[in-house]
């Protein structure tokens, strides 16, 4: 059992660095735009409150962009992420704007479950691997 709600950005910093930055320094889970003006951070808590899931979207210029989504690696295939997902989803149509992220190849199938499109070639990103520019489309859900 796991609830969604939105959070600050610092509570989220110590399961971003386990699943997406593990090896690297605790500050290469921070984001810069994590404080900017727009920016909106979800959790997902297990009964005792602890982040075992989550997502930040940030606002660029007149869209949305997905990072720093991650699950527990305990929790991975239970829903967490696809609930979390959904979130942040439903965030960006009641803003009416467009939601993007840079996927890494291996989420990519995830994403496309729930209506996300790879654009381009893949990309990499330096010292985290290679990636896809995925959007949103909410019409193909």
């Amino acid at each position: 059992m796991f609830t969604i709600k939105e959070t600050t950005a610092d509570s989220l910093i110590a399961l971003r660095w386990q699943v997406l930055r593990p090896g690297h320094p605790e500050s290469a889970a921070h984001f810069a735009e994590d404080a900017a003006e727009g920016s909106v951070h979800f959790a997902a808590l297990d009964t005792n409150g602890a982040v075992i899931g989550c997502a930040s979207v940030i606002k660029k210029n007149n869209a949305l962009q997905l990072r720093g989504m991650a699950t527990a690696p305990e929790w991975q295939g239970k829903g967490v992420g696809q609930a979390v997902l959904v979130a942040v989803q439903q965030h960006a149509q009641r803003c009416s704007l467009p939601l993007w992220c840079n996927a890494r190849v291996s989420a990519v199938g995830f994403y496309q479950k729930s209506g996300w499109h790879t654009q381009g070639e893949p990309f990499t990103v330096a010292g985290v691997g290679p990636h896809y520019l995925m959007r949103f489309s909410s019409e193909s859900c």
